[in-house]
């Protein structure tokens, strides 16, 4: 019998994933900026605003694990934030998990929202049927990971056409909740 290396590795001290078939890609603020209240014109077009990695073995009705890494940035002072989605297939859920820093888990499906703590050791059933975002509350860099099937897909159109109806902002230490008029 032979020992294998595993082919995936979350490494702690730095913070990301890697391995075999790992994909990574970056938004910037410029890719992000439509899901802000407001446009900020002080930061630059180019800020990194956060990280997606994610691995797959690219076969029928697989599992996905992905780590999210978001930076504590403040556009006009609202926090950041992933553009958020449903899924494709309402029926399937995903799981999130808090591995450093703290945010929310902003959830909404017809009328109801609510959001959930995020935070080092939190973990998070998301039914299917709600829309789902992360937002960095905190002051450190936030990281969430995410496992999830394929054939969930994401909607992002359905987020564009119809905004997430909550705003998160930071005024010194303190959380601002506010409702879109």
């Amino acid at each position: 019998m032979e020992i294998l290396e595993p082919k995936y590795c979350y490494n702690f001290y730095d913070g990301i994933l890697k391995g075999e078939n790992v994909q990574h890609y970056k938004k910037y603020y410029e890719d992000i900026e439509f899901a802000y209240k407001s446009k900020d014109v002080t930061l630059s077009k180019k800020t990194l605003m956060y990280e997606v990695f994610s691995i797959n073995k690219e076969e029928d009705n697989t599992l996905f694990f992905g780590l999210t890494l978001m930076y504590p940035i403040l556009v006009n002072g609202e926090c950041n934030l992933i553009r958020g989605h449903y899924h494709i297939d309402k029926n399937e859920p995903e799981i999130y998990f808090g591995y450093e820093g703290e945010g929310l888990l902003l959830l909404i499906k017809d009328n109801e929202i609510f959001a959930e703590k995020v935070y080092e050791g939190s973990i998070h059933y998301i039914n299917g049927q709600y829309a789902h975002r992360l937002i960095n509350i905190g002051s450190t860099i936030f990281k969430v990971g995410a496992c999830w099937k394929e054939k969930a897909g994401h909607n992002y159109e359905e987020i564009e056409r119809f905004p997430f109806p909550v705003r998160i902002f930071k005024n010194g230490n303190n959380i601002e909740i506010k409702i879109n008029d």
